[in-house]
């Protein structure tokens, strides 16, 4: 399901943006896909390094000791 959303971006991104969607494509568009290829990257990153959720866990577990 599409939402509607609105981005606050800079106008030098939005102009690289329109360039690569040219008069063909939109603006929406290329960021959804520009955007799931990030998502897609990062969960390849992720599940390549799974230490990271373990390290973060114990970080947190120690500031909760400690009081903060």
């Amino acid at each position: 399901m599409r939402v509607r959303t609105n981005l606050i971006i800079e106008e030098s991104l939005l102009k690289k943006i329109d360039a690569i969607a040219g008069d063909k494509n939109k603006r929406a568009a290329v960021i959804e896909t520009a955007l799931t290829e990030f998502i897609a990257r990062e969960e390849i990153k992720e599940a390549n390094n799974p230490k990271t959720e373990v390290v973060g866990e114990r970080a947190g577990a120690g500031n909760r000791r400690a009081g903060v």
